[in-house]
């Protein structure tokens, strides 16, 4: 029996668009993909692929955009920072406004029509592959596997970036960033049914010279980050061994918010692909009997 292939999409900002050079360089080697989780970043542009949307199409398009303009956030993380202090004062005086009920903040309005337009309007009812979104819920640490209703409202979601975006109210809970809690969701797809992975890890390098005590929070967040994405890794190799491949595109260089490069980051993705070919196509062949 030829395995089942998921494809596990991390989270990365900027760095997560090389997402879409992989979707493209995947569907250029004909390699069937069975089921798709992402977080953040990767849940946008796996649910792209997983609705039948023009990838190519997808990239033109964002590469002509000006997503820093569409997003209103700033290309440098230490200015999105700073704003946080800001309203994080506003909302320690006035209270949150989030949390008011029925509440829909501009920046998650904003968001979910983007969403919107991406998606065409589809639930995860109507994908073409099994789908499913990470989300964070903030009032428990705990991971939210979102894979019914709406899907922009899921990829809503997951993107929330705290302190960037407001969390996003579903089913009585607060939901945020699906990468803090499960970076590269391999976990996930397995639950899905797939019997092998390509898992691809877009997050931020930690090496990286610190002048500022702000800076310095950064790189700890940073630190944190590789080391339970690397710890969820190394769990995902033990249990499929060859039947995983991680894909690395160089875009450790672009920072969170560095939508500039969009160009770069999706040619970065469909060269990992291109590097690690052969052992991609290795992975649809039926191994084990631990396969069936």
């Amino acid at each position: 029996m030829d395995r089942r292939i998921g494809l596990a999409l991390g989270g990365g900002g900027a760095r997560g668009l090389a997402h879409l050079g992989v979707l493209i360089g995947l569907d250029e080697a004909e390699l069937p993909i069975h089921a798709i989780a992402g977080t953040s970043m990767g849940a946008v542009l796996g649910a792209a692929r997983a609705i039948g949307a023009n990838l190519q199409l997808l990239a033109r398009l964002l590469t002509t955009l000006d997503l820093n303009a569409l997003l209103q956030v700033s290309d440098n993380t230490l200015r999105e920072v700073q704003k946080i202090v800001g309203r994080s004062m506003v909302e320690y005086v006035r209270g949150a406004a989030w949390r008011a009920e029925d509440a829909s903040p501009p920046d998650l309005a904003r968001l979910n029509e983007l969403f919107s337009l991406l998606t065409a309007r589809k639930t995860f009812a109507e994908t073409l592959v099994p789908f499913a979104v990470v989300a964070t819920d903030i009032e428990t640490g705990l991971r939210a596997v979102l894979d019914q209703g709406p899907i922009c409202r899921a990829l809503t979601a997951s993107t929330a970036v705290p302190g960037i975006f407001s969390p996003v109210a579903h089913e009585g809970r607060f939901l945020i960033d699906g990468g803090i809690v499960d970076k590269v969701p391999v976990d996930v797809v397995i639950e899905m049914g797939a019997t092998a992975v390509i898992a691809v890890d877009t997050g931020a390098p930690i090496a990286r010279r610190v002048e500022t005590q702000l800076e310095a929070i950064l790189q700890a967040q940073r630190s944190t980050s590789k080391h339970l994405t690397q710890m969820q890794l190394d769990a995902a190799r033990r249990l499929l061994d060859d039947r995983l491949v991680i894909l690395r595109p160089d875009v450790g260089w672009i920072r969170m918010f560095a939508f500039e490069y969009a160009e770069e980051a999706i040619q970065a993705g469909r060269a990992s692909v291109s590097a690690h070919l052969d052992e991609l196509m290795e992975l649809q062949q039926s191994g084990s009997a631990d396969d069936d």
